[in-house]
Parts: C-alpha cells; structure tokens; sequence
C-alpha cells in the first residue's frame, strides 16, 4: 500500500514542480499540498507499528486517528512555511498551533 502512496506523492510532487517552472506557479504550489499528504502517507505504511494497527481490525480505528492526525499535522505545517516562507505572509505562522495540537494527538495515540 505503501507503494501506491508513494508513486502519487512523487508524481504529484514532479507535477508541481513542472508547473513551477513552467510559470504556472499558483497550480505548482496548490499540488504540493496532496503530494505532502500522500508522502506522508507512504511513509507511514512504512512504520511496521501501523502496519499491525491497519491489519488488524480492533485497532484499524487507532490507525485512522494516527494517519488523519498525522497527515493534518503535515498539512499544517505544508501551510505555515507555504505561508511564510513562499508568500511572506506572517499570519502563515498561525499554522504551527494545528501542527502541535496534531503532533500532541499523534504523540497521546502511539503511545
């Protein structure tokens, strides 16, 4: 499963970057969004530890809170520095508050 993830992520993130460089910047940055999603994805289906959570059916729903946390926190954090760093917008950095409640929930869930 980890391969699906991660052959989107990659293809998403190339298309992004063409986009970039084609001078279609604004559609180039919206999809390094879903590229970080489906990476972090990937990587997950990496961690042995989910992989037992996803199989087995007691505690797929732990594996779903880990994922939706994690990818949220990823999500966020995509934003803040998009925000920050790519746009200059200071406000950007309001985006590390959801990125560490997330991190918290996924730090509480593993545990």
């Amino acid at each position: 499963m980890n391969i699906v993830f991660l052959v989107i992520g990659i293809i998403l993130s190339t298309a992004s970057k063409w986009l970039q460089i084609e001078g279609q910047s604004e559609v180039g940055d919206f999809l390094v969004f879903p590229a970080a999603f489906f990476l972090a994805l990937a990587l997950l289906f990496s961690f042995p530890f989910f992989k037992e959570w996803w199989d087995d059916p007691s505690l797929r729903p732990k594996a779903y809170r880990f994922a939706g946390l994690a990818a949220g926190g990823v999500l966020s954090f995509q934003l803040f520095a998009w925000l920050l760093f790519g746009q200059g917008e200071w406000i950007g950095s309001m985006f590390l508050i959801p990125f560490l409640i997330c991190l918290y929930f996924v730090i509480r869930t593993f545990k």
